[in-house]
């Protein structure tokens, strides 16, 4: 098994594969943040990406444009964002278990919809999908080892890196991110400055849309070619655990992402091992074992900073 895991990172295969599990949990994670910040604890980015999922393939596969997709994809998680924004916001109902809510419509919704609309069960693939592009970069890519490490790679990886710098300035160089800030550490003296909380909280949500849309189109036509049932395997929930490992911070959230990627990379590469002697149970294990390890150092970490 060292043996294999070995191989693999010699010859890079494991970077490429800590990538692809990356980009969800970094943009779904962005999206957590942004709600976090502004006060609104948002369980739902699971049931979002689910949606945003089955809705990018869905009109990928129809139009045969792998950006209307996306655009879709973003579209129905905003759309969801909103429906958050009213039942929490506007009728009182505790954002968490709307949060639920979302996760349980979104694992339900995505189904029922793939049987109606595709006569199938379980997993739809549709023929010449318009998938999102690999991006080569010329001259570098023929490059051993350097092509590997910048060549090669979906065109989300770079949309993921430059969501993390544009949502760093978002938060901490404009106007409306301290008004974000201030509303998420306290909303009776925001709004007794003139900031808009109602307003604030639900452009918060409907940006978790955005970035939890681009991670579900990920999933569907950019990481596969296909949907799944329940594809994104608990990925919103691991997007909330980095919020907390990454400090709540974009840069933080980029570091804690690749942590999780690799976790969830060595899981594949030892599940994939022919005739293997790890239990296939203990291996799907890894990725939610270092969840609870960076919730216990997240939990270790803020006691000690109570206690200075």
């Amino acid at each position: 098994m060292f043996q294999s895991i070995l191989e693999q990172t010699l010859n890079l295969t494991i970077f490429m594969i800590v990538l692809r599990m990356t980009v969800p949990i970094l943009l779904s994670a962005l999206g957590g943040l942004i709600t976090d910040l502004a006060g609104v604890v948002n369980i739902g980015l699971e049931g979002q990406m689910l949606i945003s999922a089955f809705t990018s393939i869905a009109v990928a596969g129809a139009t045969g444009n792998w950006m209307m997709g996306v655009l879709a994809g973003i579209a129905a998680a905003m759309c969801i964002s909103f429906l958050m924004g009213v039942f929490s916001l506007n009728l009182g109902v505790d954002i968490i278990i709307t949060g639920f809510v979302v996760n349980a419509f979104g694992s339900s919704m995505t189904i029922f919809l793939m049987g109606l609309l595709f006569d199938t069960v379980g997993n739809y693939s549709p023929e010449n999908l318009s998938k999102i592009p690999t991006v080569h970069i010329p001259f570098i890519q023929d490059i051993p080892y350097i092509g590997t490490l910048f060549s090669g790679h979906s065109l989300f990886v770079w949309v993921s890196l430059v969501a993390v710098l544009f949502v760093y300035y978002l938060l901490y160089r404009t106007p409306y991110g301290s008004h974000l800030r201030a509303v998420g550490e306290s909303p009776a003296a925001a709004n007794s400055l003139g900031i808009s909380v109602m307003r604030i909280k639900y452009s918060a949500l409907l940006w978790s849309g955005v970035f939890t849309g681009l991670a579900g189109a990920y999933f569907s036509i950019g990481m596969t070619s296909m949907f799944v049932k329940d594809m994104t395997a608990g990925t919103g929930f691991l997007a909330l655990a980095v919020v907390m490992f990454g400090n709540r911070n974009p840069i933080g959230i980029l570091i804690g992402s690749v942590i999780f990627g690799f976790a969830s990379a060595i899981a594949i590469i030892v599940e994939t091992i022919p005739n293997s002697s790890v239990p296939s149970q203990f291996i799907k294990m890894i990725p939610y074992v270092v969840t609870v390890v960076a919730l216990v150092i997240y939990a270790l970490r803020k006691k000690n900073k109570q206690l200075s």
